[in-house]
């Protein structure tokens, strides 16, 4: 039997379970050109996989698409080559397209080379001083070709908040915006991990992206949908799984796709292993051991990077999620003045580990919440 679940990358085909309603609004919103869409949601609730499945769409249609990974480039030139590249890659099998761009940018001196992997690849050259105008014609190049084609392009940014981070001599996010209001042609989409940060971004006055796109919300998917692929995997290589082992798999990932992928996958290849076609109750109980196991380094090298003061509120939280921080719960957690612990709390929220919901605050990651509750200080070692 080979095993139907996969995790750890971007899934797609029969691996993904169609999101259809975020999917189809997302389409449809894109392809109207009448606002360009921010998407928010936590790790792993399976925003990059959604997106692609959508730019897959528009690629069926005849259109254009390019996903930007923004964490993957690590300084504001490169950002600038890859952007070039990846409009560069839109062209395909179209002779002109570097003509087209060397028009207009001409002036940073293009350079095209495909590299080893085939992929296009595009060099610029911004001489002894780059320039709040060189790095707006480069940003202004989707628009540009695709009126040059005569198709709209839809451009994709994950991890855009990223974007803030990339120069401290120029504000991209205001160069960025002021592009790309005008464009009528390029429909964007913007999403990334860190909620609070892409909320800022695009919710407060002060920022460059304040009002500049809808705001699209992914939640998890319905608990129902979710049980349904489990089961559908499993059947799919003659195997089958008992509805309470399901409902266990989705408490446990707390419906969180990325985790109802990675338990599936090892409670099914804990029962391959032990030869049978049936999963057991201990075949779950096993699965995540070994996903607690395997991330017992990463989860270790978290907890020990912490100061004292986020540490014990992550341990409170991961014990007992809440809204608000009252003399009681500090008491019962052993937390200090509501002054540290607030302060804790606004760190462990911009690193990531923390998320806040209408409900309060709680671990984001639920893997690592049970690891905080269950990891013990203290070993006993007999004689």
């Amino acid at each position: 039997m080979n095993n139907p679940f996969k995790f750890g990358k971007e899934v797609s085909g029969d691996q993904f379970y169609d999101r259809k309603e975020i999917s189809d609004q997302l389409y449809r919103m894109l392809s109207a050109g009448s606002s360009n869409v921010v998407m928010y949601a936590p790790r792993r609730y399976g925003k990059t996989s959604l997106v692609l499945k959508v730019l897959e769409r528009f690629g069926q249609d005849g259109i254009p698409s390019v996903h930007f990974d923004v964490s993957k480039v690590p300084t504001l030139e490169r950002f600038l080559d890859e952007y070039a590249s990846s409009v560069y890659a839109i062209g395909g099998k179209l002779q002109n397209i570097a003509h087209l761009i060397e028009e207009f940018v001409g002036h940073l001196h293009p350079t095209f080379s495909i590299k080893p992997s085939g992929a296009c690849s595009v060099r610029l050259d911004y001489g002894e001083k780059m320039s709040a105008s060189s790095i707006s014609q480069v940003l202004e190049l989707p628009e540009k070709v695709a009126g040059s084609i005569g198709k709209p392009i839809v451009m994709a940014f994950d991890e855009f908040q990223e974007v803030a981070e990339l120069s401290r001599e120029f504000s991209l996010e205001k160069i960025f915006r002021s592009v790309i209001q005008s464009h009528q042609r390029t429909r964007y989409v913007f999403f990334g991990s860190k909620t609070h940060l892409m909320k800022r971004m695009f919710g407060e006055h002060s920022r460059p992206f304040y009002n500049s796109a809808f705001n699209l919300r992914m939640g998890k998917p319905p608990a129902e949908e979710s049980a349904r692929y489990v089961r559908d995997r499993f059947h799919s290589e003659g195997a089958s799984i008992a509805e309470p082992e399901v409902r266990r798999i989705l408490d446990l990932s707390q419906n969180i796709p990325y985790y109802v992928q990675a338990l599936g996958w090892l409670t099914f290849d804990t029962m391959a292993l032990a030869g049978r076609a049936s999963a057991e109750p201990a075949d779950v109980s096993e699965a995540l051991r070994r996903l607690l196991e395997s991330n017992e380094d990463l989860y270790e090298e978290r907890l020990r990077a912490l100061a004292p003061s986020r540490r014990a509120l992550a341990e409170a939280l991961a014990a007992e999620p809440t809204a608000v921080f009252d003399e009681k719960y500090r008491s019962r957690h052993g937390l200090g003045v509501t002054s540290t612990v607030h302060s804790a709390l606004e760190q462990l929220v911009d690193s990531g580990l923390v998320e806040s919901d209408k409900t309060g605050h709680f671990i984001g990651d639920p893997v690592f919440g049970l690891y905080i509750r269950t990891s013990s200080p203290v070993r006993v070692v007999s004689a």
